[in-house]
């Protein structure tokens, strides 16, 4: 095995939208629940997550999917609401979701991770769901606190705004101790409309 990277296609938010999921992180924040909150910077929508993928194979995996983006055309995504996996008594995950452009999503999750398969990299072992992730949950600890805060302004954050997705990234992940530096690698712009 050669030098390894770990990578992930997502796909980036503008900044405006950032600030607002930041916004609503901060006020779910003040409940004291024992959760890691991904980093304004780092918010972003998952496409395929690769895991530990060796470099010298990087130009061939963006290439393979460059392939079959060709047809894509540009969209957009509509985010609102507020949930948690797997469920509501033992939290794990808390995001925001994806109310429009799904099928979208799906079908480029879907594109992309098959043209994977050629490199070694399985194809994921549960199906898509899209959505943003808020933070990752450590412990019970204020559980039942956040719950009622999400419940709240789950029904106030129906509509959190539209991203318009004009291309879909390679990112690099190096986890430190600080939390995880996103680096992108490689950008597979869309088509226009």
């Amino acid at each position: 095995m050669g030098k390894t990277m770990r990578l992930f296609w997502a796909i980036n938010l503008p900044d405006t939208i950032k600030e607002r999921l930041w916004k609503i992180q901060n006020q779910l924040q003040g409940t004291g629940a024992d959760a890691k909150w991904v980093e304004r910077e780092n918010l972003h929508l998952t496409i395929h997550f690769l895991g530990e993928v060796e470099i010298a194979l990087i130009n061939n995996l963006v290439a393979a999917a460059q392939r079959v983006l060709l047809t894509q055309k540009t969209f957009s995504v509509q985010l609102g609401g507020l949930g948690v996996f797997p469920d509501p008594r033992r939290p794990r995950v808390l995001w925001t979701g994806v109310t429009g452009g799904g099928d979208e999503l799906r079908e480029i999750h879907r594109l992309v991770s098959e043209a994977m398969v050629p490199f070694g990299i399985p194809l994921p072992g549960r199906p898509f769901s899209p959505h943003l992730t808020l933070a990752r949950l450590r412990s019970p600890r204020k559980v039942p606190e956040l719950m009622v805060q999400v419940r709240e302004l789950g029904d106030a954050c129906t509509h959190l705004g539209t991203v318009q997705v004009a291309s879909v990234d390679l990112m690099q992940s190096e986890l430190t101790r600080g939390g995880p530096i996103y680096t992108l690698m490689a950008q597979i712009r869309l088509k226009g409309r």
